[in-house]
């Protein structure tokens, strides 16, 4: 398909955010769809049109202080209307739906945590906002949801039964599966038996075990029989977590293997091991077992590294700092949901990743007790996903 020019005739979409700060993924995705992107190697258009935003909170407040507002700077100087409300960002002002795609941003800001160390973002709110607007006027658009479905499972189920029921076009889901990979087009042959997988990471609980999650997930649908669910789900901290390593629990030596996919030289991963703050310990409907790891401050990016009777893989999904280009590769999937109206991948990775990252958090508050699930979710990976950075050469490496 041919890069689209600034013509009024690409495909409109609605712009749901919480908040729009610099390098909120307001700013690292939705500028990118406003004002185009860097795509091999020149400054492209982006392939939709950004034509009204919705910006929950201006200027919220965060753990790291106020950050001041871009949005509004950056839609008056782009022309895009700023409504007051979801419904009059899909209806441009008027009832009805009068975009062809809506994109749901339901990260950062000022939103409360609960009991288990969720936060609460409005992630379902923003989408039975929009779905109500279609509702009302029979038109039913494609909906891009940035990283999980929601903070809990019966919100995250609920939206992807209404998406299924009304016929949607839906999509989620994390940059981690769609970034650079090291070595390059390293991804788990598909098709092939998986007997153990690790997956380790970095960050805050929930927000970035999310990514770990999906970075697991990427690989581990592809195994042979395809994905069918989970069984339990177990999140261990501290002395537990590394009790896990050292009896086995976790597949050591597949932990050795992802975290020498980041570099890391023997030293480093003994600290890395040393330092590991949680483990989320999940047990697949069909047995395959698996791990994700969060080592805290001893490492600076995500690997996994999965094994079966045919050998071991092993990779690290590149992310970059300034000017966060990984995020490109997502902008482009959401370029691609409003141009086809079908999602290039299933968002029933993410509806499970989402379900997983739900009971993780909860057996973390209970001290480490097993959630047992189950997890029905059944769906076959694709094979190859068009315009992502898996076989593209590693254009930086922190």
């Amino acid at each position: 398909m041919s890069e689209a020019g600034p013509s009024t005739t690409r495909p409109r979409v609605a712009l749901i955010a919480t908040t729009y700060h610099a390098v909120s993924h307001a700013d690292v995705l939705g500028t990118r769809l406003i004002e185009g992107y860097e795509w091999r190697g020149s400054h492209v258009p982006s392939r939709v049109e950004v034509a009204s935003l919705y910006v929950e909170q201006s200027g919220a407040t965060s753990a790291t202080g106020h950050r001041p507002d871009i949005g509004a700077e950056i839609a008056q100087r782009n022309g895009i209307p700023v409504f007051a409300t979801i419904a009059e960002a899909i209806g441009l002002g008027c009832p009805g739906v009068a975009v062809d795609g809506v994109v749901l941003i339901g990260e950062h800001g000022d939103y409360e945590l609960n009991q288990y160390g969720q936060k609460l973002y409005p992630r379902r709110r923003f989408f039975d906002a929009a779905v109500a607007a279609m509702v009302s006027s029979g038109r039913f658009v494609p909906v891009f949801n940035d990283k999980h479905l929601a903070w809990n499972f019966v919100d995250a189920s609920a939206m992807w039964e209404t998406a299924r029921r009304l016929g949607i076009p839906l999509l989620a889901g994390s940059t981690v599966p769609l970034t650079w990979r090291s070595p390059t087009g390293a991804q788990w042959p598909i098709g092939e038996p998986m007997r153990s997988a690790v997956a380790v990471g970095y960050g805050p609980a929930e927000a970035y075990d999310f990514h770990i999650l999906e970075g697991l997930q990427t690989h581990a649908e592809r195994r042979a029989g395809g994905e069918t669910g989970v069984r339990s789900v177990r999140t261990l901290s501290g002395a537990g977590a590394l009790h896990a390593v050292q009896n086995g629990t976790v597949d050591a030596g597949l932990l050795d293997t992802a975290l020498g996919a980041l570099g890391l030289d023997r030293r480093r991963r003994e600290l890395a091991i040393a330092g590991i703050e949680h483990v989320i310990l999940i047990e697949y409907a069909d047995g395959l077992r698996a791990a994700a790891v969060n080592c805290g401050q001893e490492v600076a990016n995500f690997a996994a590294a999965c094994a079966g009777p045919g050998g071991t893989m092993a990779c690290q999904t590149v992310l970059e700092d300034e000017p966060w280009g990984h995020f490109v590769f997502l902008a482009r999937q959401v370029e691609a949901l409003v141009l086809t109206g079908t999602a290039p991948y299933p968002v029933e990775r993410t509806l499970l990743t989402t379900g997983v990252l739900d009971a993780a958090m909860r057996s973390l508050h209970a001290g480490g007790e097993e959630v047992v699930l189950p997890l029905d979710i059944s769906y076959a990976a694709v094979s190859d996903i068009p315009d992502t950075g898996i076989d593209a050469e590693v254009s930086v490496l922190q």
